[in-house]
């Protein structure tokens, strides 16, 4: 398997599109998307002379942490999504052909970790914890007019 990091300069149409249910879950918030990305393709050998080409990227915001793992041609009853012992999420193809882990923060909620795919293409999500939430309230502004 190799893994090669991808869109270091560039961006375009393709990229819209790859984040659109990320943008959806991302931007439902006041506050202004603060991102560490991590994106890489993975080109995973699944024997006969066929490869995988699969993406995983990782986006935050202030209230939540979001995974993206693209596998295409592959559905729920295919993949395999643990959460291990500390804080480590392990997504694999139950054909054993592709496997990858990550590190949750320490502000995510592990109680509140879910997963949902569609098409391929797996969202893990997990809120932050509310402590750490940034402390904001809207003030109504009174008036006469």
């Amino acid at each position: 398997m190799s893994i090669v990091p991808i869109n270091e300069g560039g961006g375009g149409a393709s990229d819209s599109l790859w984040w659109d249910p990320m943008d959806r879950l991302l931007n439902d918030t006041p506050f202004p998307f603060s991102s560490a990305i991590s994106s890489f393709v993975h080109d995973v050998d699944l024997g006969f002379g066929s490869s995988l080409n699969s993406r995983l990227d990782w986006r935050e915001n202030s209230r939540r942490h979001v995974w993206k793992v693209v596998l295409p041609g592959f559905t729920d009853e295919d993949v395999l999504v643990e959460l291990q012992d500390d804080r480590m999420l392990q997504v694999s193809l139950e054909s054993g052909n592709f496997m990858s882990r990550f590190k949750i923060p320490e502000d995510a909620d592990l109680q509140q970790l879910k997963a949902t795919m569609n098409h391929g293409v797996l969202l893990v999500t997990v809120p932050k914890l509310q402590s750490a939430l940034p402390n904001v309230r809207v003030v109504e502004i009174e008036g006469s007019g």
